[in-house]
């Protein structure tokens, strides 16, 4: 994926989309029992994602390979499923426990992934 980066930011603005129409409800309703799902759409996917495209625009060569490619799939299949998961759980689907716990595995995988991509293009 050479345009990794584009990919990066293209998500990362329709999370930050998401997320504010998501608080505009949450505001309008005066129901604010969202507010962790609506806090992690915004941190992960629009800050989260717009630092990764920036790593990989400013560091063309940890765009090589599959490992960036696994890496973003993985973040963003971790972001859909820890926010829907814990959207359930806040409604009292305590059962989606499990699922939350897929969402934040995934999530972690891909930092991981991402921590040595940036440590192996990062070096001195």
């Amino acid at each position: 994926m050479n345009n990794i980066a584009g990919w990066c930011f293209r998500l990362a603005v329709l999370y930050a989309l998401f997320g504010m129409v998501m608080g505009e409800i949450m505001a309008l309703s005066g129901d604010h029992s969202q507010m962790p799902v609506h806090a992690h759409i915004n941190v992960l996917g629009w800050v989260s994602l717009a630092l990764f495209g920036l790593f990989y625009k400013s560091y063309p060569a940890s765009t090589e390979g599959r490992l960036p490619l696994i890496q973003f799939v993985l973040f963003n299949l971790g972001i859909v499923i820890q926010a829907f998961a814990v959207s359930q759980i806040l409604m009292d689907n305590t059962a989606m426990g499990p699922v939350a716990g897929i969402g934040s595995g995934l999530l972690i995988l891909s930092m991981a992934i991402f921590t040595f991509l940036a440590y192996k293009h990062t070096k001195a």
